[in-house]
């Protein structure tokens, strides 16, 4: 977690890494992942993120820092994404390959006048029909960093707009791979900002987030 770079499009007041991995999954051949190609840009590898009009934070594709090779090759990675895949429902049988992202997220907090926060900061959709969610670390002195799912009619609401009516659940990842998973098309979801509870030692909370999608044919 030490080589995460910074989130070159979270605002420079933001303590917020990342990472990021495409790949693809071949519904006949389920039992394995295929990392996709890097693309290279001011010397460093990159790999591109597209979620249309589902992120009012930034509407066009983002290029971050890839996840390093070496953890694209651990077992740890690669079965945890195909674990996930194979809770998901409908993709199975689907007759193209399924593009799979894989995204490493740091939030940190030293100051609680600038808390840490994740994009887009309010309820939202991915886009993606699935996106699973796996806590790597949460720090003793974090304090929010709470995950809230909604119906989608909150969408891009911020969470002092909607009521408590509004809210399906709410709860907090703590240990190691506590992990929650989401149907993009039935709810909305919401992470709050990241404290800290003492002063002295900063916050810091790291995700992995897995999402799965559809290819399809463009004539």
């Amino acid at each position: 977690m030490a080589n995460l770079e910074k989130d070159p499009y979270a605002p420079d007041e933001t303590l917020r890494k990342r990472s990021y991995g495409n790949a693809i999954i071949l519904p006949w051949q389920p039992d394995r992942l295929f990392w996709l190609p890097t693309v290279t840009r001011n010397g460093k590898e990159k790999s591109g993120y597209d979620q249309g009009s589902n992120n009012p934070d930034h509407e066009s594709i983002r290029y971050f820092n890839s996840l390093s090779r070496e953890l694209k090759k651990t077992a740890f990675i690669n079965k945890l994404v195909l674990e996930d895949y194979h809770y998901t429902f409908g993709l199975a049988d689907y007759y193209l390959p399924i593009y799979v992202g894989v995204h490493l997220v740091s939030v940190s907090c030293t100051d609680n006048a600038k808390p840490g926060f994740s994009s887009p900061d309010c309820f939202h959709q991915d886009g993606e029909p699935f996106t699973f969610a796996h806590l790597v670390r949460r720090s003793e002195n974090a304090s929010g960093g709470r995950n809230y799912i909604a119906g989608t009619e909150v969408r891009n609401k911020k969470l002092s707009e909607i009521s408590e009516n509004d809210i399906l659940h709410h709860f907090q990842l703590d240990e190691f791979m506590d992990s929650f998973a989401v149907c993009d098309e039935l709810v909305s979801h919401y992470v709050d900002h990241l404290h800290m509870n003492k002063p002295s030692t900063p916050a810091e909370r790291t995700m992995i987030l897995i999402d799965f999608s559809k290819t399809k044919q463009s004539i």
